[in-house]
């Protein structure tokens, strides 16, 4: 049982490796104002996280089936291992994820002044009278 779980943890953790660089990937397709990858890595990533979902599902079923008694401190370690970089790695997906609605935010707010000033413009050739010039 201890070897499954083990590899299924492995799976976790490899999962979660794909969910941490699809966010890498967002927040550098948001910096270069890539709107379309954007979203479309985000399904993507939106996937991989239904997986790891399940996977830990498994993994800590796993673990509270296990009898503490039989655990080697090798298999503790391990065990200790996994939540360590499960919190590493979570963090690593919570900074991407923070710059990239930074890098999004900015890009909103430029859009928001553009489409003012073209309003502007607008308003003001609409005030103008063309019937007089050649």
């Amino acid at each position: 049982m201890i070897e499954t779980l083990f590899e299924n943890i492995q799976n976790h953790l490899s999962m979660l490796d794909l969910a941490v660089h699809s966010s890498e990937q967002i927040r550098n397709f948001a910096k270069n104002d890539n709107l379309e990858a954007v979203v479309s890595e985000t399904e993507n990533r939106e996937r991989i996280i239904n997986i790891v979902t399940q996977i830990q599902r498994k993994v800590e079923e796993q673990i509270n089936l296990l009898e503490t008694a039989s655990l080697s401190n090798n298999d503790i370690l391990i065990l200790k291992a996994w939540f360590q970089d499960l919190s590493i790695m979570s963090e690593r997906m919570l900074v991407c994820d923070r710059e990239a609605v930074e890098f999004l935010g900015q890009q909103k707010e430029n859009t928001t002044k553009e489409i003012a000033l073209i309003f502007k413009n607008k308003e003001i050739f609409k005030g103008y009278n063309h019937e007089g010039k050649k």
